[in-house]
């Protein structure tokens, strides 16, 4: 790169593309990040296509989660990660070059039948995404500085770039495995309830004989209903020693929800306590 790169940052594209990007919110989607990034890049520099490509340790394939130049409906969503020079990337966290998109599997079928692919001109420089030492993906683009036989200006900007990236993809990763966590156990949780509701209500029902019920006119449903709330806000309340506040938060109801149904159930609290 040229040795003005780190002088004359108001007329530096390379710096002022940097500081723009750095400003970018981060708290947006992933994909919309990305295109973020890439609208900041071509204001300043000549981007037909970037693709960012996240690796998946369960699948042991590297996923399309930011497309800039082409939609994504005729373009590749899934790759292996051990084929072409994708993957050789990840393994050596270095960038390489891909010269021509049939000789990349990632590539290959699409350069068969899309109109996109025009969109896609090789050579495409390959940019490892590394963050805590583990690369995690890389970012597929077009020459920033148009057709020429080496690329050093390139790789030594994109590499750049790269480091600025990684751990915000890095974050983006481990709120979406957070979210994933948190809903398998609420899945879990949701599937225990239901079996255990299931077989205790089974066998209340079990033990009601349905033509006594039927003549005496009872509201079978509203009763159960009741003696499930009783039961629950009864337990919540010994649980947290009667702090009303405490119990409405683990039982995921309003205070003064809690209160009405308190007195509606006619569920007694020790006086010193109840206003709590």
């Amino acid at each position: 790169m040229s040795s003005t790169f780190f002088v004359n940052p108001r007329s530096n594209p390379e710096l002022r593309s940097l500081y723009e990007i750095i400003l970018l919110p981060q708290q947006r989607q992933l994909h919309e990040y990305f295109t973020d990034v890439m609208a900041v890049l071509s204001q300043h520099f000549s981007v037909g296509y970037s693709a960012l490509m996240l690796r998946d340790s369960h699948r042991e394939s590297l996923s399309v989660e930011g497309l800039y130049g082409v939609s994504r409906d005729a373009h590749p969503l899934l790759y292996s990660i051990r084929k072409g020079a994708i993957g050789q990337v990840l393994d050596s966290s270095r960038p390489l070059v891909i010269q021509a998109l049939s000789q990349e599997p990632f590539y290959d079928e699409m350069t068969r039948g899309s109109k996109q692919v025009e969109m896609i001109r090789p050579p495409l420089l390959c940019i490892p995404l590394v963050a805590e030492s583990e690369s995690i993906g890389v970012i597929n683009i077009t020459s920033l500085y148009g057709p020429r036989d080496e690329f050093t200006e390139d790789f030594q900007f994109l590499s750049i770039l790269s480091a600025v990236l990684a751990p915000v993809v890095k974050n983006h990763l481990k709120k979406g495995e957070e979210a994933s966590q948190r809903s398998e156990k609420e899945k879990t949780r949701s599937a225990y309830l239901d079996e255990l509701l299931n077989e205790k209500l089974a066998e209340v029902l079990n033990k009601i004989d349905p033509y006594v019920e039927s003549n005496a006119k009872m509201n079978l449903f509203d009763d159960i209903i009741a003696v499930v709330e009783r039961i629950l806000i009864k337990t919540a309340l010994e649980r947290v020693d009667y702090v009303q506040v405490s119990a409405a938060q683990l039982l995921g109801i309003n205070r003064n929800t809690l209160r009405k149904k308190i007195k509606d159930l006619k569920i007694k609290t020790p006086r010193h306590q109840s206003s709590l």
